[in-house]
């Protein structure tokens, strides 16, 4: 008869608790000790090396970890346009879906990016241009959401869609634009124009396509046609030509 006062030996508990405390420890002490600025920023310099057509500068990374980090300073440069794209803080989160959580900061304005392992990525927030683009002859405050899909080594993504909007917006000259909207689907190197329209300097509503030129983004080619509001008047109105003919 087994005896009711018998308790089972309690040795197998402890080297599990002890062999749990030494993982716990071990974790630990690499999530501590580990290098991880220099190791995320050996993978942006990999992630620079793999895109010739765009190039990756920042000044140092900090509060860094196994699991994300910020970095400082963040520009970013793309062939054949003028100047960087100026962030100043860019917090990166990792995960798993999302691959990462990137939160843009252009000097107060953030956009939020989340990337996918497929190569798609959403993106949706504030953008100020006068910090974006270094204080160039652009102001003004976008707000910019949309959704691509940029496979690896595509110098343009692949397909989806962008929708941009601001109150106002300096252009070069001091020209003014107000109540600016634009919203389009990406299909490689077309763009189905769904909406462009503004209230100022001249009320005008249209639609049209574009052919994206992914050697020369002021190359792009475009064509517009809508209702131009003059007064009370409104009358047809189709306009076309190149990116830098229209910014410049």
């Amino acid at each position: 008869m087994a005896n009711p006062y018998h308790k089972p030996s309690s040795l197998p508990g402890r080297i599990l608790a002890r062999l749990f405390l030494i993982a716990t420890g071990f974790i630990i002490g690499i999530a501590l000790f580990t290098p991880w600025d220099k190791i995320w920023a050996s993978a942006l310099s990999s992630i620079d090396e793999k895109l010739p057509t765009i190039g990756l500068t920042w000044d140092s990374i900090d509060h860094d970890g196994p699991f994300g980090f910020r970095v400082k300073h963040f520009r970013i440069t793309v062939a054949e346009t003028p100047g960087d794209l100026h962030f100043e803080n860019a917090y990166v989160t990792m995960g798993f879906s999302p691959l990462a959580s990137v939160r843009l900061d252009t000097g107060g304005s953030r956009c939020q990016l989340e990337l996918y392992s497929s190569g798609s990525f959403e993106f949706e927030g504030d953008l100020n241009l006068t910090y974006l683009l270094g204080y160039a002859d652009f102001k003004g405050i976008l707000h910019a959401s949309g959704n691509l899909f940029m496979p690896a080594g595509s110098i343009l993504p692949k397909n989806g869609w962008v929708d941009v909007r601001s109150q106002q917006l300096i252009l070069p000259g001091d020209k003014s634009i107000e109540d600016l909207a634009f919203t389009a689907e990406i299909r490689g190197e077309h763009m189905d124009i769904r909406d462009f329209s503004m209230r100022l300097p001249l009320t005008y509503k249209s639609a049209g396509t574009a052919i994206l030129d992914p050697a020369n983004l002021y190359r792009t080619t475009f064509k517009l046609e809508g209702d131009m509001t003059v007064g009370k008047q409104s009358f047809p109105y189709a306009v076309d030509g190149t990116l830098a003919d229209a910014i410049w």
